[in-house]
This record gives structure tokens, sequence and C-alpha cells, in this order.
């Protein structure tokens, strides 16, 4: 994340009147701007003193330490354990400049970005937890709508900018999750052919 970004969201919370109980991001690696499944990425998150600004590592680990689980259905999240009992106390926002997703094709996968059609950040609606020692967090998903879903079925779920302090307050439901929609244009990363990496959403 830029530093004009992270200006931009400080100015986006000003305005919605919230207070930061903390304005700073530990431990946060920029890589590219790009992240990863497994990488330390920025996340908004609300506790009794106001809104603060932390660092989580992208992924819930899972049981047994085979990997990570990186992403949260809106459909389920209530019914599904792993993800029900944070929705009280484990909410946060995913500020991000854009998000990446692979096509498939017959001659391979194609990469793709996806942004605001109007150049505004996006964020991303997502649960975060504490497990040993580290906090980490999970994208919640929908399923596609408009652009993206000529290339996959399922995209993470975009907060407007007023819904951010309802989402982080649990005054949006998950069922008022899976009716959002928003503006995004999604285009070819300069014809980026396969690199391995895993579709994300």
């Amino acid at each position: 994340m830029t530093e004009d970004e992270i200006i931009e969201i400080r100015e986006i919370l000003k305005k919605l009147s919230l207070s930061l109980s903390k304005d700073e991001f530990l431990e946060y690696d920029e890589k590219g701007g790009e992240v990863f499944p497994t990488d330390t990425a920025p996340v908004i998150t609300q506790n009794d003193t106001g809104i603060a600004f932390e660092s989580a590592k992208w992924g819930f680990k899972r049981f047994d330490g085979k990997g990570v689980i990186i992403n949260a259905r809106s459909e389920t999240i209530r019914t599904k354990s792993t993800f029900s009992k944070h929705l009280e106390t484990g909410r946060c926002v995913v500020p991000a400049g854009e998000f990446f997703e692979w096509e498939k094709t017959d001659s391979g996968k194609i990469k793709h970005y996806a942004k605001d059609r109007d150049g505004n950040l996006l964020f991303m609606a997502g649960l975060y937890r504490d497990h040993n020692n580290e906090r980490e967090f999970v994208i919640i998903t929908k399923e596609a709508s408009g652009e993206i879903a000529k290339i996959h079925d399922r995209m993470p779920v975009i907060l407007r900018t007023e819904q951010l302090e309802d989402w982080l307050s649990g005054r949006i439901t998950p069922e008022d999750l899976e009716k959002m929609e928003i503006d995004i244009t999604v285009m070819p990363c300069d014809d980026v052919r396969d690199s391995g990496q895993t579709s994300l959403f």
C-alpha cells in the first residue's frame, strides 16, 4: 500500500468522524504493491477506543497445519464455526488499490486486475482472529457479478466508504453482504500468462 493510499484512508476515516486509536502498520512488508496469501498486510479494525490500523497475515492457518484458508463465503460464515465465532468481535476491512484474478482459457490462464471504475480505493470485508500469538485475516467473498463474472464465479465483498463503520460495528449482516454491488472494471495485466499462482477467490 502506498503512502498516498494510507493518507486517503486517514481522510476517509476522518470524514466518518471515527477516531484513530492506532496509526501505524506494524511489520507491514510492501512487496511491489501485491500481497499474496501468508503475507502481512494492513487491515482496519474497530475496538472500544475507536478505529485501529493493524498488521495481520492473510490466511487462517488450518488446524492440521497444512496451508491456510484465505477466503470465507458470505453464504456460510454464520454456519461454519471457523468463521461464525469471529462475526461479533473479529470484523475487519482490508484496503487495496486493486485485486487480481485469473481467467481460465483454452490456452492457459490470463491474469486480470480489478479496480474501482472511478479509481477509488477498494475496501474488502474481512474477518480476523488471534491465533498462536499472530493476527490472521480472511477476505469475505460472494457470487461474482458485473465484469468479474465474465472471468470468475467469485469475488471479494467490496464495501462502500459509507458502509465501513456499519460493517465494523456489526450493523451489516452476512445476508446484506450477498446483495452488495459496486462498479468494478476488469482488465488483463499486459497479457501475463499462468505463473503457477492459484486463483484467489
